[in-house]
Formats: structure tokens, C-alpha cells, sequence
């Protein structure tokens, strides 16, 4: 007898199905918890953060600064804010920020003119394409009407008595 005949396997429940089902699930939540897991980290103190707080708060001042007090909430966040005493950055990144505005507002001007030229293309081409056709099936309407002929016009207006 044949082994891989498909009545040997009617006895055995459909374990292959549930094993590939459980093993997809642990799969997908792993995946998810690590994709999680690092989203996180991205908002939530971690150790890491906790040894840069020690460490800010150990060094020893250097002369004549004063020890910058450190804040809780800005370590939660895993940055400090060093105010400037120069606008000049500011101005500057509003400058690059201007540029950049400009830039993808030509951007977009482009995009839309070429969206236009691609629309009116395709339009005159779809016309063209139609009258091509048009042309065509009355050319052969034309070829058709010319090919019977006069005679059979007069057999319709006087049927044959062998009908």
C-alpha cells in the first residue's frame, strides 16, 4: 500500500495547522514588543539616562560658573536645553527654514506642471486614439455597404417565393 495515501493522515488532528497558527502569534508579538519596546525607550527614563543625571550632578564646578541647576523634567526627556545668549541661530535655522519653504513650494510648482502636461497627453492621446477608431469602423461600414451588391436590396423588396 502506498504510505502518503491521504487517508493515513485523517487520524491525526490538524496539529500542523495549530503549531504553524502559535508559532505566527509568538512571532508577531515578538516582533511587536521589540518595535515597541524601543518606541519607548525613545520617552521613558532608563538607566542610561539615570547614570548621565548622576554624573551631571557629580561634576565639580570649574572656577567661577556656577553650577547649572539640572531640572527633573528635562531628563526625562533625555536632552537639556541650553538657552543661547545670540539670536543668531535662531535667525539662522528661520532663514533655512524660509529657504527650505521656498524650495518645496518650487517643488510642488514643477510637480503640478508636469501632473498638467501628463494630463493633457494622455487626453489628446485617448482622442486621437478614439478618432483612429471612428475612422476605422466607417471605413469599414463604407466597405461593408459596397461590397453587396444592388441586387440584394431588391430581394429584400421582393422575397423569394422559396421561403
Amino acid at each position: 500500500m502506498y504510505p502518503h495515501h491521504p487517508h493515513v493522515f485523517l487520524h491525526r488532528p490538524a496539529s500542523r495547522i495549530f503549531w504553524f497558527l502559535i508559532g505566527a502569534g509568538v512571532a508577531t508579538w515578538w516582533h511587536h514588543s521589540r518595535v515597541m519596546r524601543d518606541h519607548h525607550s525613545q520617552y521613558w527614563p532608563c538607566v542610561v539616562q539615570q547614570q548621565r543625571r548622576g554624573a551631571l550632578q557629580d561634576q565639580p564646578s570649574g572656577g567661577s560658573e556656577p553650577p547649572i541647576a539640572y531640572q527633573e523634567r528635562d531628563a526625562r526627556w533625555g536632552w537639556r536645553h541650553n538657552p543661547s545668549s545670540s539670536g543668531a541661530t535662531v535667525g539662522w535655522n528661520q532663514q533655512e527654514w524660509e529657504e527650505n519653504k521656498e524650495r518645496l513650494r518650487n517643488i510642488q510648482k514643477r510637480v503640478s506642471e508636469a501632473m498638467v502636461d501628463m494630463s493633457e497627453s494622455t487626453l489628446e492621446s485617448i482622442v486621437s486614439t478614439a478618432e483612429a477608431l471612428k475612422a476605422r469602423l466607417a471605413e469599414n461600414r463604407a466597405r461593408r455597404e459596397g461590397a453587396f451588391p444592388p441586387e440584394t436590396t431588391e430581394q429584400k423588396k421582393d422575397p423569394s417565393p422559396y421561403v
